[in-house]
């Protein structure tokens, strides 16, 4: 254990000596499956869980693509616009707010997000989830990965990541960060999401990654985030209901 410690000290070193001119941007298929995220939940009635099952089957996978830009100071996350999803047949359906920005050299996050019938914007300090490095590793996109593990204490998920010291900097998908080098791979209690590099860009981003300049929402902190989706979780566990319907799994 002293060993993998020591080995995540001196990789997080790298960080800021190597990091300082890695950019570009690395493309993400984001995969929910239905059937494994309503097993999990244990106040969903078996009926419920059984017309999943058989509505979805084994096809029950629903993919959709991101994009994450990044530079060694700042990393902004979104909607892949160029590329459809899985299950759309062509059609443009209309994508929900959603971007994630991460200000590393301020430490500063801001989280552009629908859910629950409306638009919030999330600004507040940028704190690095606890991690766990592990002993795994693998390939992934031509890049040797390691694994590490966290939990989301308030949607009770088990994240497991796998990171590259080959792109020396703290960032990923979704809300993830703070491993030394970029996270390619991230999975959520035991495959019910996966999210995985399809194609990694490293190029220079001259003009940085930015925010749009318009972002409207109502502004919140990260303490009303968390109560926010406390409470939603607490009355769908009450009203027997799956929550993932209108918030991010």
């Amino acid at each position: 254990m002293r060993s993998i410690y020591s080995l995540f000290l001196l990789i997080l070193g790298t960080v800021s000596l190597c990091g300082q001119n890695v950019s570009g941007e690395i493309t993400y298929e984001r995969t929910s499956y239905w059937v494994r995220i309503m097993e999990e939940l244990p106040y969903l009635s078996q009926a419920e869980k059984d017309r999943a099952t058989l509505t979805w089957g084994s096809d029950d996978g629903y993919s959709s693509n991101y994009i994450l830009r990044f530079t060694a100071n700042e990393s902004s996350y979104t909607h892949d616009e160029t590329a459809a999803t899985s299950e759309d047949n062509g059609w443009a359906w209309r994508k929900d707010d959603y971007l994630i920005h991460r200000d590393l050299q301020n430490m500063r996050r801001t989280d552009w997000m629908e859910m629950l019938d409306r638009t919030y914007l999330v600004e507040d300090d940028l704190q690095f989830p606890k991690w766990k490095i592990r002993t795994e590793i693998k390939d992934i996109q031509g890049y040797v990965c390691m694994s590490a593990e966290t939990w989301d204490t308030i949607k009770n998920q088990h994240i497991i990541a796998w990171f590259t010291d080959e792109i020396p900097v703290p960032v990923g998908p979704e809300m993830l960060c703070g491993l030394p080098g970029a996270i390619l791979e991230m999975e959520v209690n035991g495959g019910a999401l996966i999210v995985t590099a399809t194609k990694i860009d490293l190029k220079p981003m001259p003009d940085g990654v930015g925010l749009p300049k318009r972002m409207k929402g109502k502004k919140i902190d990260l303490a009303q985030y968390q109560d926010l989706i406390r409470t939603y979780l607490k009355d769908s566990v009450g009203a027997e209901r799956n929550p993932y319907w209108s918030i991010r799994y």
